[in-house]
């Protein structure tokens, strides 16, 4: 499928996730800048449990309201919330910068309450019938915005401007960029109120009705979240400074690699009938943990590249079939509400998981990622399963 072929809102749509990539650096960016002012990987890790206990109830309740809201306010205000924790920590320094960057984690957070949303609005968009392909376009493009941007601030953060400074003024910038895509988001995506959506009548579904249609899906995704959740930023971060010796070049140039193997992934994706979802599953998780087993054990740097190839091409693979098989069994009318609940129970699962990475990583910097591929390894089963009652 050429991106030419999807609809107008779907392009403007993912055009919107290329302008955003460049600044979710930040999500390594923070990490990296507090172990550099002096903070332990387990004292950072705590900040963010503070931030992830903090921020627990909101999400429910959202999805419900994003029920009878157009969906773009929800969308604007992710990116208004961005924009204002950029700030803050833009103003984390000195004695107040454990306050600052607690309260920049929360806006964030509150921000990441209605990422919900994104599933919900590309459910609504997305060509029903060729969802796989629009989702590959979806990482595709993205990903080439990251493999621009990343090496260039990645080489300027570890070489040309290192200092603490250098990196406030990265988020003082993103707290001004993503103030620009706010009148994007109003004039170029389709108003959608998902109530409105498909004509499909709101009858009451049971919890039973859930479970059955959802369980198998829910399980594997329990189990693929706990897996990442282990290793998030502060994971590679921490993984980089103190294993391999690097800096912020050499995390810029990991994800790079990761976003250049989202490409070769999705080509992949193209190429697997969605009769095969439950194989390419299988497989897609067998890659990572390949990817994850070589990354564990060596320091040699482009053998590291080499991993974080492997790891994502797996990890793409999961992405867009699990996603389409989310889509398969997710009625449009209850998008919202089924992408809400799924992200509160994220969400929980989350809450513990910087203060567990902070001390696993304290044991060994490689820690959190073994854990993660002993969990990824859990989910076969389950798409096993699932394969044999769809």
């Amino acid at each position: 499928m050429r991106f030419s072929e999807l609809s107008p809102e779907a392009r403007r749509y993912i055009w919107y996730h290329t302008l955003v990539s460049p600044a979710l650096i930040i999500w390594y960016a923070l990490p990296f800048y507090l172990l550099k002012t002096g903070y332990s990987v387990l004292e950072v890790g705590l900040l963010f449990t503070t931030v992830q206990l903090l921020g627990i109830p909101l999400t429910l309740w959202l999805g419900r309201v994003f029920t009878r809201i157009d969906m773009r306010k929800g969308l604007m205000t992710i990116d208004l919330l961005g924009s204002i924790s950029s700030l803050l920590y833009y103003l984390a320094y000195g004695p107040l910068a454990p306050i600052m960057v607690v309260a920049g984690g929360l806006i964030d957070e509150a921000s990441s309450t209605l990422y919900f949303l994104y599933p919900a609005y590309e459910r609504i968009i997305y060509p029903e019938d060729r969802m796989k392909e629009a989702l590959a376009w979806h990482l595709r493009l993205p990903e080439l915005a990251i493999i621009a941007s990343y090496p260039v601030m990645g080489y300027i953060l570890g070489y040309v401007c290192c200092e603490p400074q250098c990196f406030r003024m990265l988020f003082l910038f993103f707290a001004i960029y993503e103030l620009v895509l706010i009148p994007y988001i109003y004039y170029y995506f389709k108003p959608v109120v998902l109530e409105e959506e498909a004509g499909e009548e709101g009858e009451d579904t049971s919890l039973r009705d859930y479970w059955r249609r959802y369980k198998y899906y829910i399980i594997a995704d329990v189990l693929f979240i706990t897996a990442w959740t282990l290793a998030p930023g502060l994971a590679l971060v921490y993984y980089v400074v103190e294993w391999l010796k690097g800096n912020m070049l050499h995390i810029a140039l990991i994800e790079a690699t990761i976003s250049t193997a989202t490409l070769t992934g999705t080509w992949i994706t193209d190429r697997i009938g969605d009769s095969k979802a439950f194989k390419a599953l299988q497989a897609g998780t067998i890659i990572t943990i390949a990817g994850l087993a070589l990354m564990i054990s060596t320091k040699v740097f482009p053998l590291v590249l080499v991993a974080a190839y492997i790891l994502r091409i797996g990890d793409t693979l999961v992405f867009v079939f699990r996603r389409t098989w989310l889509y398969s069994i997710m009625a449009r009318s209850e998008a919202s509400k089924v992408s809400a609940a799924l992200s509160s129970i994220r969400r929980a699962i989350r809450v513990a998981g910087p203060t567990i990475t902070g001390a696993l990583a304290l044991l060994d910097p490689r820690a959190p990622y073994i854990a993660c591929l002993l969990l990824l390894a859990s989910t076969i089963p389950v798409y096993k399963m699932a394969s044999r009652k769809s």
